[in-house]
């Protein structure tokens, strides 16, 4: 499996998705539904470059602590930068399978876009189970890989580079599953609401722009798709989007609950 390692180009590209409208968008609701108090500690599992991380501790102030947990030893050293003269924000490295933290010691933990990487994820979930305090709140966002609506003329062409796309995961489909996974850890109050990404326009605070860049790399640096093809996927996109005819919708999925307080 040619599952995507966030480290050099990739890392950069990263960023620049996480840093558009888009993406700020779904940080600032992820903010909304944690509703973060003074004096919380909270964990950012899967932080990245930290940018949710930086805000959540924005939100738990001097009396609290915001950590950031991530696998890639390039994206820590990167958000580290963000915890500058913020003693109370913090990063380290860590797999979501064995979280490096006490047992119940955050009253609210976030997980973005990481689970689908993870194998196997029950093992990731029981660890965020034991993380959190008693009535801890969780919120986890996935995307369904299904869900892309992406017009192209050549069809064929783009199932083609979105089947080889979904080997950058190992679940593709996580959010179909998630619902009774948290069950089973024991997650109570559970909800789920899908969150949209829709972009008309090929700008540059459109997720989509980043997206065709990582797939590109990604389909044609593993040999999964030729590269002559996905140059010629990427210069359609293009024309569409001179031709003001360029479509992108991807869903992804909220999911939040409580660990109960018994």
């Amino acid at each position: 499996m040619a599952i995507l390692q966030f480290a050099g180009e990739t890392a950069r590209r990263l960023e620049a998705i996480y840093e558009t409208a888009d993406v700020r968008a779904q940080r600032t609701e992820t903010l909304r539904r944690l509703a973060l108090q003074p004096g919380e500690r909270v964990l950012d599992l899967g932080c990245g470059h930290g940018l949710l991380t930086r805000a959540m501790a924005d939100a738990v102030g001097p009396e609290g602590l915001a950590l950031g947990v991530d696998v890639s030893a390039q994206l820590v050293a990167a958000a580290a930068q963000r915890a500058e003269g913020v003693p109370w924000l913090r990063f380290m490295r860590g797999d979501a399978r064995d979280i490096p933290s006490a047992g119940a010691a955050f009253d609210a933990l976030a997980c973005i876009q990481t689970l689908e990487y993870v194998a196997p994820v029950e093992k990731a979930l029981g660890e965020i189970a034991r993380v959190l305090c008693p009535g801890g709140r969780l919120l986890v966002l996935s995307t369904d890989w299904d869900s892309i609506v992406w017009h192209a003329r050549d069809e064929a062409r783009m199932a083609r580079i979105l089947t080889a796309w979904e080997a950058h995961v190992v679940d593709p489909r996580l959010p179909r599953t998630l619902l009774p996974r948290l069950r089973a850890q024991g997650f109570r109050d559970l909800r789920v609401t899908a969150w949209p990404i829709l972009n008309t326009r090929l700008h540059e605070q459109a997720y989509s722009r980043g997206l065709i860049e990582m797939i590109a790399s990604f389909a044609s640096e593993r040999g999964l798709v030729r590269s002559e093809q996905v140059a010629a996927w990427v210069e359609e996109l293009r024309e569409l989007a001179q031709e003001d005819a360029y479509f992108m919708s991807l869903n992804r999925y909220l999911f939040e609950g409580r660990r109960p307080a018994a």
